[in-house]
């Protein structure tokens, strides 16, 4: 086993034994097993995500390999008093093992297979962990982060969108409303303690990134004053508006939490969605403004994002009408107002998730230095919001934003 501080000593090799015997005919017996640290610093924060490797001797004395991804918690006082109160491993959990394969069986119902991410499989063990099939044994890898989803890339993931969006609403509309562990998403008022000095400390760094664009004052001050009504902005997003088309967000829609599989010619043939620890049940301008203002190329997330929009709303009334959706179809208008309305995604996003896209690998990237104000912390934000591709996107993004009144309180 890896000697990596933060791999759980409760890990040992008998508990996949059972999932091995399972899933594979003929298992005989584990020969070696070892985990190790799957992700570089900067490409996972909330989570700690291991690999496990695993040979094994079949009946036949034959030996073959196996890996499986392994989410496992930070053994940290931030994770024990703050990270806590979202619930994750209990939300992903029921995601994986429920939630998603109702989705799934509603396309099968209708004799089309239509899938969202990888098998999970449970250990006989009281701990919080998330034990997933290794996607890259199928091609599936990520798309390297710093260079952003090109237009084939973002269509894969906004058509992913309008399927898993579709498949929520039809869910609703079958049973009651989503258990409410599935229903609050990012921003609730518990995790304001944790959420709302991190987003303020990322706005002072923006602020001063601000300085290097044209029209800079008048966008410091509205900045600033956004700044000062920061909460109240938040918590205006913590319950949905019953009368917008809702659906099940992923909740943390951006480049590194989506993986993608090509064919043989090196074209995109498959989107599947990672990390579902954080859903939340409202329009789907979360997911759409969080993913384009993220992880869209440049040249993408705002000259053509109405075009984006068009393309995800076409698909979403596609399989709505495919599902067999009987209230209202939401119109292409009423999408627009919902982005208008939440724009706080947007923001979030550009503030936060946007920087650690375009932000370089580093070892000083963690969950800390991403939520206090350390030395270290103010360090890391250093890199994050001062680096040439980081002000590129800044001062496209941020103009657009103000024209569409986002930071408007």
């Amino acid at each position: 086993m890896s000697n990596n501080t933060e791999t759980p000593s409760w890990i040992r090799c008998e508990l996949f034994e059972k999932v091995l015997r399972d899933n594979i005919k003929g298992f005989g017996k584990i020969e070696n097993f070892k985990v190790y640290p799957a992700l570089a610093p900067g490409e996972n924060y909330a989570t700690v995500m291991l690999k496990v490797h695993i040979d094994y001797i079949l009946e036949t004395q034959q030996v073959e390999k196996i890996t499986f991804m392994l989410k496992v918690p930070h053994d940290n006082e931030l994770y024990r008093n703050e990270l806590t109160k979202w619930d994750m491993f209990a939300t992903e959990s029921g995601m994986y093992n429920e939630i998603v394969p109702e989705f799934e069986k509603l396309y099968i119902r209708k004799g089309i297979d239509i899938r969202f991410g990888a098998k999970a499989y449970e250990l006989p063990v009281s701990e919080e962990y998330i034990l997933l099939e290794d996607l890259s044994r199928r091609g599936f890898r990520n798309v390297q982060r710093q260079n952003c989803l090109d237009l084939a890339h973002c269509q894969g993931v906004l058509k992913k969108l309008a399927q898993f969006h579709a498949a929520s609403a039809v869910w609703v509309q079958e049973n009651e409303p989503f258990p409410k562990l599935y229903r609050p998403g990012m921003i609730r008022k518990e995790g304001m303690t944790l959420l709302k000095p991190m987003l303020t400390s990322s706005l002072e760094h923006v602020l001063r990134a601000v300085k290097h664009l044209n029209n800079s004052d008048k966008y410091h001050t509205k900045l600033q004053y956004f700044g000062e009504h920061l909460e109240e902005a938040l918590l205006g997003q913590e319950v949905a508006d019953e009368r917008d088309f809702l659906v099940l967000n992923h909740g943390d829609c951006w480049a590194n939490n989506i993986m993608f599989q090509y064919n043989e010619l090196g074209e995109l043939q498959e989107t599947y969605f990672v990390d579902l620890q954080l859903p939340g049940y409202r329009s789907p301008a979360q997911d759409l403004l969080y993913f384009l203002i993220s992880s869209a190329q440049l040249d993408l997330k705002i000259n053509r994002f109405d075009e984006m929009i068009l393309y995800y709303y076409e698909n979403l009334i596609e399989h709505l009408k495919m599902l067999e959706y009987k209230k209202p179809l939401p119109c292409l208008r009423e999408l627009h107002q919902m982005l208008l309305r939440d724009s706080i995604w947007g923001i979030i996003a550009l503030l936060v998730t946007m920087a650690a896209v375009l932000c370089e690998t580093t070892n000083e990237a963690s969950i800390d230095n991403l939520t206090s104000d350390s030395p270290e912390s103010q360090k890391f934000k250093e890199l994050l919001y001062t680096n040439e591709r980081f002000l590129q996107h800044l001062g496209a993004v941020l103009p657009w934003m103000f024209n569409r009144g986002a930071f408007d309180i």
